[in-house]
């Protein structure tokens, strides 16, 4: 039974650690998408932005923020269709990852 506390324990702290670092990652995502150039394709870029939120996705699962990660998951399978046609998105389509991006911070906030 005291293994069991005790592992309950380090749970807790990885989970308040990571907890901890969300608004971090969050703020690398953004800075992230607030450095692709306007209507120019950067391979680069954009999948650094992609992995950045494909990691959130899984990592939220993980520690328990399900509202993060389906929000993630949300931003990242809209992401995923321009790393396949690898286009800019458009107005609109900035506009959408934007309200995501907005989601996500909000979501982060609630953890």
């Amino acid at each position: 039974m005291t293994e069991l506390v005790g592992f309950q324990a380090q749970l807790t702290i990885l989970n308040n650690a990571y907890a901890a670092q969300l608004p971090d990652k969050i703020k690398q995502i953004e800075q992230a998408w607030s450095h692709l150039p306007l209507g120019e394709w950067h391979e680069e870029g954009f999948q650094a932005l992609y992995r950045m939120v494909h990691s959130l996705t899984g990592s939220g699962k993980i520690f328990g923020f399900s509202v993060l990660s389906q929000v993630a998951r949300n931003l990242e399978e809209y992401l995923n269709h321009f790393v396949q046609i690898k286009t800019p998105p458009d107005a609109e389509q900035r506009n959408q990852i934007q309200a995501l991006l907005n989601e996500l911070r909000l979501a982060q906030a609630k953890c």
